[in-house]
């Protein structure tokens, strides 16, 4: 056996080795009480599945789909899918039955794992226009479950559970290595996508092994470390960094229950390191300046607005007496609402707001920004614990190189660029030409080595004037205002810049008060002309730096947030612009009819 071997069998096998295979790894919140789960668990539990796969006389490589939120059986599907050399299609829970349907049909899926009865009845409803689909095998029991009509519940398929003792373990597991090529696709990812119909990513073993084996250089993280996962398994950043990352290295993994219970979770699973997305950085940022606002007068608010300065201004200087002070008086308490020991943001899938990473790291809890694509498994670029730019994205990772083009667009290559697009081979050429990938980024390296993004290729557009306007910048310096949730900003072949808008109502309704406006119903925040031309004065404040032909002019307030479910966004809380500005063209053209 070639014990070089870059796969993820190879990384299984190396941890079951250097870590103690009984320590609970994995978990779950169940009536208030965390219930966890071992190595040697998982791996018996996976090879048990692996051979109920192998009697189900599917396709050689077969694609098999799993739609579920995060949990133990999605890691023992996912081990069991490798150990029997099929592949895995996740799909977001959130995406719709006719979406699924087009995955399901595009990848050809003979088996699709769900995690409860909503998803059933979704892949129900679609089946008989699914041809390949045989099998429908659910983690949760169900009661409809029968052989007859190929619906299985997960837990019947261990009624004869092996236990395999460490050594037999490692046996088997030596004889599958030793079928798995580093060149075996892993994974076929469904990128969501801002624009189009979703492309399959596919991902190699060697892929994911490469990048995983310079995550040491950036997080400095051992078996002592506590993960507290709440980003989809779907996603292909949470999946590399927040499941096989420590579960190959034997730390901990707390599943969150959802993004709304983590404020709860950290101060009981207390957490060392957090894979995340701005947007929940942005959530605990605003709330603690809210917290600052609502507290009552006196010696404690004055201490807190205090450490809150310090936090801003000192938080690349905490050798001052200054900062010990505040650490003290206010940066522990803000800690210990984290549970106390977290050391580690790593952000990823979005641009992070530089005032609220300089915050954090000024309060002690490092931000570490990155960059990366599902394309290239993921990470491409990210911050280091002794190197941390903030408005950047940090330098390469070791085994990656980045390149700009002449257009400015960013072109990535190595061995974590992926294998191609699953049945696309005009798309695949398209995008990786002699070997370079190219992201459909735009960005520069500068005088250090650090990468900075400064748009989406497909997202800059032209005015009527003929100049490119970069929408993401300006989104950026317009979502600091604190009243400003979710913004889009238009302009492509117009006369000038304009922006929808979805407010965040609670710090609206604290505008309205602080310029002593009354507000009979929640709609008069929308409309209220004293309150659009304070809203108007802000944005043209915090974009004076801006060109002329940058700035929003004019702009309209949507009462309705734009979400998943109803289809503005893609599942990892991007805007799909296209669909935004069809949905909205009514509200866009009135804003370019008025003089």
């Amino acid at each position: 056996m070639n014990i070089h071997k870059k796969t993820l069998v190879q990384l299984l096998i190396d941890g079951i080795k250097k870590y103690d295979i009984m320590d609970d790894i994995l978990f779950t919140k169940k009536n208030n009480m965390y219930e966890g789960i071992n190595r040697f668990e998982i791996v018996n539990y996976a090879m048990c599945i692996k051979n109920y796969l192998e009697g189900l006389n599917l396709r050689k490589k077969s694609n098999l789909a799993i739609i579920s939120e995060n949990r133990v059986e999605w890691v023992i599907t996912d081990l069991a899918c490798i150990f029997s050399e099929n592949r895995t299609v996740p799909i977001y829970p959130s995406l719709s039955s006719e979406s699924i349907k087009y995955i399901l049909n595009d990848c050809k899926a003979e088996i699709v794992f769900v995690s409860t009865g909503l998803q059933l009845n979704k892949i129900l409803s679609i089946r008989k226009e699914c041809p390949d689909l045989k099998f429908i095998i659910s983690f949760n029991s169900v009661e409809m479950a029968n052989e007859k009509e190929h619906i299985i519940s997960f837990q019947n398929i261990f009624c004869e559970k092996i236990s395999l003792p460490k050594n037999e373990l490692l046996e088997k597991l030596a004889v599958i290595s030793d079928n798995v090529q580093e060149d075996d696709l892993l994974t076929i990812i469904y990128t969501s996508g801002t624009t189009g119909i979703p492309k399959g990513v596919m991902l190699t073993h060697k892929n994911i092994y490469s990048n995983l084996e310079t995550f040491p250089d950036v997080l400095h993280f051992d078996e002592t470390d506590v993960f507290l996962s709440y980003l989809p398994y779907s996603h292909i950043f949470e999946r590399t960094a927040g499941y096989y990352l420590p579960f190959f290295a034997g730390s901990k993994i707390y599943y969150a229950q959802s993004i709304d219970t983590i404020a709860l979770q950290m101060t009981e699973v207390r957490p060392t390191i957090i894979i995340t997305v701005p947007r929940l950085l942005d959530k605990i940022y605003n709330k603690l300046m809210k917290t600052a606002v609502e507290m009552d007068e006196g010696f404690k608010k004055k201490i807190f607005n205090w450490g809150i300065e310090v936090a801003r201004t000192h938080w690349n200087n905490k050798n001052t007496i200054k900062w010990k002070l505040a650490d003290k008086l206010v940066f522990t308490k803000i800690r210990e609402k984290t549970g106390g020991r977290l050391k580690l943001f790593c952000s990823g899938g979005g641009a992070l707001n530089r005032t609220v990473g300089e915050f954090f790291e000024g309060i002690g809890i490092l931000t570490l920004e990155g960059y990366g694509l599902t394309e290239t498994s993921p990470v491409v670029s990210v911050n280091r614990f002794n190197r941390n730019k903030y408005g950047t994205v940090g330098p390469p990772m070791r085994n990656v190189q980045v390149k700009i083009a002449d257009d400015g667009e960013i072109l990535v290559k190595g061995d974590t660029v992926m294998k191609g697009y699953f049945n696309q081979p005009g798309e695949t050429e398209e995008a990786i030409i002699n070997g370079w990938f190219h992201t459909g980024d735009i960005g520069e390296l500068d005088n250090d080595g650090f990468l900075k993004i400064t748009d989406r290729k497909k997202s800059l557009f032209k005015s009527s004037g003929g100049k490119y306007v970069a929408p993401t910048h300006i989104e950026e310096i317009v979502s600091n205002l604190p009243y400003i949730d979710q913004i889009i900003v238009i302009g492509n072949e117009r006369m000038y810049v304009t922006a929808l808008i979805v407010p965040d109502v609670e710090e609206l309704k604290n505008l309205a008060k602080k310029i002593k406006v009354n507000i009979e119903f929640e709609s008069d925040l929308f409309t209220n002309p004293v309150i659009l031309k304070t809203i108007e004065k802000d944005i043209n404040d915090v974009q004076k730096n801006l060109a002329t032909y940058e700035k929003i002019r004019k702009f309209s307030l949507l009462q309705t947030p734009f979400t998943i479910e109803s289809g503005e966004l893609t599942p990892t809380l991007k805007v799909k612009r296209k669909y935004v500005e069809e949905k909205y063209k009514h509200l866009i053209d009135n804003m370019y009819h008025k003089i």
